[in-house]
């Protein structure tokens, strides 16, 4: 018999904050949708497992010692049985590493982040007080049209990240999206509705602006709270989307809060099948953690030269929008050479990254950190020997973007150094010891 909870409070911050998820500096001017930290803790009389997610761009590693030595005081529950993920919004809080702010950013966010720890934290400590008895199911929808991969191949044969929509020079995807949606579904001993684990593969990278939100991920939740009540909580785990966001090249343009269709799409197609979903078959609980080492990325001399050359001679124009998209490819140079020289002098040779796999019931949960390419969840997914999976990325730190070996170009803005911090292996080597936690 499981005991369940599930708890979630608001983390928006200050206006004023610097918003991560581009180049460009961003500041806070207004409020969306809120920001959420959510949490579901689970208890079988033995063990207990949380599962941590909230609304920021990525994991700050400083911080995540910090929430889990603040969950086991308060509730006993080791740091390996805590699960902490990013929904990886682009309009989400301010991260304490990565992203520089300006003075007025970094004072209106002075202090906010020892407020967060306490605040995520206590999250879990609130869910684990309520736990009640509850039945868990689990089902699989997918949900197509609006998740795309964001590389292509070329009419001169070389593949790009996000090349202009509707160009005649795209001849196709170079690489493919991950529509499925599983769904652990909650129920109290009434049969009262009362949270969903929920698992979907794309950039929440829809709104841009100024303005904080959750992306598609505040809809999910708000169009769920309409059907199953105000209490339901949406634990939302990023699938492998390194690739993926909601670009549709075909189209010129994206239709006004086009966040909210895919928020409501998600939402209808969650609802369809945890109708249908069908009950856990045992009562087991397992969570395993491991760092594993992995090597840094190799960079040619060549390259570094030319990184060099670039910052020795592009003079930087300031409010130049900076993208992949070739709006300015010269001040786009600048910014990625900068990139990888500060990659070289900050990052260390070897890198030990968090994996972390759960088992609740006969239901498996693979987490990698980083922003994995949609090919290593289909791997995991194939070697799981179920088809009761969840693949979420963005989980315990981040390790930048993990593309196959196959996608390693200098147009791939994944691959290039600073985007990509390991070994070109990494994403094989990472699945085939998630894969062997499970069998373990």
């Amino acid at each position: 018999m499981f005991r369940c909870a599930f708890y979630e409070k608001e983390i928006t911050p200050p206006l004023g904050c610097h918003i991560p998820g581009y180049f460009n500096l961003r500041a806070g001017s207004d409020v969306k949708d809120r920001l959420y930290a959510r949490a579901f803790v689970i208890e079988n009389g033995k063990d207990t497992i949380a599962i941590l997610s909230y609304d920021c761009c990525g994991i700050d590693k400083s911080l995540v010692k910090k929430i889990t030595d603040r969950i086991e005081k308060y509730t006993g529950i080791p740091a390996t049985n805590v699960l902490i993920s990013a929904t990886h919004t682009h309009t989400g809080i301010p991260r304490t590493s990565g992203y520089p702010a300006d003075a007025e950013a970094m004072e209106n966010q002075a202090g906010y982040h020892d407020l967060f720890v306490k605040l995520v934290a206590d999250c879990v400590t609130l869910a684990h007080l309520r736990l009640q008895e509850s039945t868990l199911s689990f089902g699989k929808g997918e949900v197509d049209g609006i998740s795309f991969c964001r590389n292509y191949h070329m009419k001169n044969s070389t593949p790009r990240t996000n090349p202009p929509r509707m160009s005649p020079d795209i001849v196709g995807p170079a690489g493919e999206t991950d529509n499925e949606l599983p769904v652990l579904f909650v129920k109290d001993s009434a049969g009262q509705p009362t949270g969903a684990v929920v698992c979907f593969a794309c950039h929440p990278d829809c709104v841009g602006g100024t303005e904080y939100s959750g992306d598609y991920i505040s809809e999910l939740s708000i169009q769920l709270k309409k059907v199953y009540g105000p209490d339901f909580v949406t634990v939302f785990l990023q699938g492998t989307s390194g690739n993926v966001n909601h670009f549709d090249v075909s189209k010129l343009e994206d239709e006004p809060e086009h966040y909210r269709k895919m928020g409501r799409m998600i939402a209808g197609e969650l609802i369809k099948t945890a109708a249908n979903a069908t009950g856990l078959e045992d009562g087991s609980l397992i969570s395993k953690q491991e760092l594993f080492e992995l090597k840094r990325s190799e960079i040619s001399e060549e390259k570094i030269a030319e990184a060099q050359h670039a910052v020795d001679t592009i003079k930087e124009i300031p409010g130049v929008k900076i993208a992949a998209d070739g709006t300015d490819p010269d001040q786009y140079l600048l910014a990625m050479s900068k990139k990888l020289l500060k990659f070289l002098k900050d990052t260390p040779e070897t890198f030990l990254v968090p994996l972390q796999y759960i088992q609740i019931g006969d239901v498996k949960l693979y987490a990698f950190p980083g922003e994995i390419f949609s090919c290593f969840g289909k791997m995991v997914k194939e070697g799981a020997e179920t088809d009761k999976c969840i693949v979420a990325t963005m989980c315990g730190a981040n390790v930048g973007y993990v593309p196959p070996r196959d996608m390693f170009y200098d147009t791939i803005y994944e691959s290039r150094p600073g985007s990509n911090l390991l070994e070109r292996e990494a994403g094989y080597k990472m699945a085939e010891r998630l894969l062997a936690m499970g069998k373990e």
